[in-house]
């Protein structure tokens, strides 16, 4: 859910400044649509960094890769 969350994120300011060029071309896009650009942005950036602090392993832990079996 996280996933989908950062992925409207991302790309529901893009949808909307490609619409606003669409049915207004040659006019600025408002403050507003700017601003919720601005918000989108911070948003997946902060997402992504507490998604890294939060799954990177901790200072002096050994790493132990997964192991494949057979399956029966």
């Amino acid at each position: 859910m996280p996933l989908f969350i950062a992925a409207l994120a991302f790309l529901l300011p893009l949808v909307a400044l490609l619409l606003w060029r669409h049915f207004r071309p040659g006019e600025t896009p408002g403050i507003w649509l700017v601003l919720a650009g601005v918000v989108a942005v911070v948003l997946v950036l902060s997402g992504a960094l507490t998604y890294g602090l939060n799954r990177s392993i901790e200072p002096g832990e050994r790493y132990v890769p997964a192991v494949l079996t057979p399956e029966r």
